[in-house]
């Protein structure tokens, strides 16, 4: 396991509590790339997104659960590789609350679409641009 610089972390994890959107990749079942912006929330390092269960993406996430993410800054960027799954019923109440003090919105009253709660686990963590790259490299986690 990679000992974690606690200042470096810090940072990282106060930048991603405070972004409201994060560029999701998925893979489609024939290979192809999808990738799309969307809001999210980190909590208790997790990421945490609602999608449609009629998009792209969550069918790509039925077939294949790994999926990239990365902020949209080019210049001070986080990439985060993981793994998604459909969050617990449990998990619904308490991640809609923090979606809704995020965002004003809460997924479980909108009827625009059948929307589907998404913990995604992270199992690699870049950053780069932040001032600490150059004597620690890139990988965070």
């Amino acid at each position: 396991m990679r000992r974690r610089n606690p200042a470096r972390w810090r940072a990282i994890e106060a930048r991603l509590s405070r972004e409201s959107t994060i560029w999701l990749a998925t893979v489609r079942g024939d290979g192809r790339p999808h990738l799309t912006p969307l809001w999210y929330v980190w909590l208790d390092e997790k990421l945490y997104v609602c999608t449609g269960s009629q998009t792209q993406k969550y069918t790509n996430l039925y077939q294949n659960q790994n999926v990239a993410l990365a902020l949209p800054d080019a210049a001070n960027v986080i990439i985060i590789e993981g793994e998604a799954h459909t969050a617990t019923r449990a998990q619904i109440d308490s991640l809609a609350e923090h979606f809704y003090h995020k965002y004003e919105w809460d997924f479980r009253y909108d009827e625009s679409a059948d929307w589907r709660l998404i913990e995604i686990t992270p199992f690699k963590i870049m950053a780069w641009g932040d001032g600490y790259d150059a004597g620690e490299g890139i990988r965070v986690l």
